[in-house]
C-alpha cells in the first residue's frame, strides 16, 4: 500500500503505514480515563492521534517519541480538526528488518524538512553579513555566532509545532526575517541597517539550544526552564565578552531586540520593543510565523467548501486559495 501523506489524508480514510512519533503523552479524560495523545509526522506535516483506555496497556510499551513506527488506524474530525484513531502501532525496531524491506518502508518520506536548501540560505545570510553589517564588531559578533552554531543552525527546527516544524526550519525562518528587514531598510533608510540584520538574524538564534537536536523535537532541560529568549541573550552577551566594542550601547541595543522579539510580556519578552530597530524585528518575526502557519493549513485544506478548519493558535478559519471560475457563457439576443 503506497504512503499517504499527512496532508492528503481526509476524515474517513484508513491508514495502515509508517509514521514518525514526535510526540507521546499519557492524559486522563474527564471520565477518568487514561489515553495517550500522539503526534504523528512525515515530511508534509503532523497529524493528531490518539490512543483509548481499552488500547493503551498493550500498545504503550511498543512505541516511543523520536521512533518511527507502523500505525493502522482511522482518520476522524474534531472539532473541525483531523485526528487518528489508532488501532495498532509499533515502532520499527520491533519490526523484523525482512518485514520492513517487504513494505517499502522509507525514512526519507517520514522526517519532516525544509523544502529549501538550508545550506545555501546559510551562504546568503553569510553574504549579507560580509557586506551590509557596520561596524566592525557588530559584524564580528555575528559571524562568529553564525560559523560556531552552523552545524545546529542548518538543521534545527524553528518550532516544535506551529511554524517551521522541520529540520532546516529555522534557517528558512531566519532567512525570510532577515530579507524582510533588508527590504524595510530599504524603504525606512533612517533604520540603523547593521544592527537589524544582526537582529533579524540573531534573533532566535537561543532556539539552537531550546530544542534538541533529533528526529522528534523536544525541548532540553534548560529549554524547557529559560526558553529561547534568555538563552539566545546569553549565547550574545558570551560571545561579545572576546570583543572590544567602540559604542558598547550598540551591544545593548543588540540584546534588546533578541530580548524584546516577541513584542509582549505575557508572550514571554522581559521587555516591550523600546527601539525602531527592535519594534520592526518583532513585527516581521510574527508576520512571518503566522503568514507561515496560515499557508501550511491552507495546504490541509479540510474545511468547509470556502473555508478552512478552525485554527488553534490564530483562532479563526481561513479563506481558500481558490481559482477564479471561469465566466458564465451566455448569448445577446438583438430586438433588431
Amino acid at each position: 500500500m503506497p504512503h499517504i501523506f499527512v496532508n492528503d489524508l481526509k476524515p474517513g480514510s484508513k491508514v495502515n503505514q509508517y509514521f514518525l512519533i514526535t510526540k507521546k503523552e499519557r492524559r486522563r479524560t474527564r471520565g477518568g480515563k487514561d489515553y495517550l495523545d500522539i503526534t504523528l509526522a512525515d515530511r508534509t506535516g503532523s497529524l493528531g492521534g490518539k490512543i483509548w483506555a481499552e488500547s493503551l496497556e498493550q500498545l504503550d510499551p511498543l512505541f516511543e517519541a523520536g521512533q518511527f513506527a507502523g500505525v493502522a488506524g482511522k482518520v476522524d474530525s474534531y472539532q473541525d480538526e483531523r485526528q487518528l484513531t489508532i488501532e495498532r502501532i509499533k515502532g520499527t525496531h520491533l519490526i523484523p528488518p525482512e518485514q520492513l524491506e517487504a513494505s517499502h518502508f522509507d525514512p526519507g518520506l517520514l522526517v519532516p524538512s525544509s523544502p529549501l536548501d538550508p545550506l545555501e540560505l546559510w551562504n546568503e545570510i553569510l553574504y549579507w553579513v560580509e557586506t551590509e553589517i557596520d561596524p566592525l564588531d557588530l559584524k564580528t559578533l555575528t559571524l562568529s555566532l553564525l560559523q560556531t552554531h552552523k552545524e545546529a543552525w542548518i538543521i534545527r527546527p524553528a518550532a516544535k509545532k506551529y511554524h517551521h516544524a522541520y529540520r532546516g526550519g529555522l534557517m528558512e525562518h531566519t532567512h525570510r526575517v532577515a530579507r524582510l528587514t533588508r527590504m524595510t531598510s530599504d524603504i525606512f533608510p533612517d533604520l540603523n541597517r547593521g544592527l537589524l540584520l544582526a537582529g533579524a538574524i540573531l534573533h532566535d538564534l537561543g532556539k539552537i539550544k531550546e530544542i534538541e537536536d533529533g528526529l522528534a523535537a523536544q525541548n532540553s532541560f534548560e529549554g524547557q526552564l529559560l526558553g529561547h529568549i534568555v538563552l539566545g541573550w546569553e549565547m550574545v552577551r558570551e560571545a561579545a565578552r572576546t570583543i572590544v566594542w567602540d559604542d558598547p550601547r550598540l551591544l545593548t541595543r543588540l540584546e534588546h531586540i533578541i530580548l524584546a522579539h516577541h513584542g509582549q510580556l505575557e508572550f514571554g519578552s522581559p521587555v516591550l520593543p523600546q527601539t525602531r530597530e527592535a519594534l520592526v524585528v518583532h513585527f516581521l518575526d510574527d508576520l512571518e510565523g503566522k503568514l507561515k502557519m496560515m499557508g501550511d493549513h491552507l495546504e490541509q485544506d479540510q474545511g468547509e467548501p470556502d473555508f478552512t478548519d478552525w485554527h488553534r493558535v490564530l483562532k479563526r478559519k481561513l479563506l481558500k486559495n481558490k481559482k477564479p471560475e471561469p465566466p458564465t457563457e451566455y448569448c445577446r439576443t438583438s430586438t433588431g
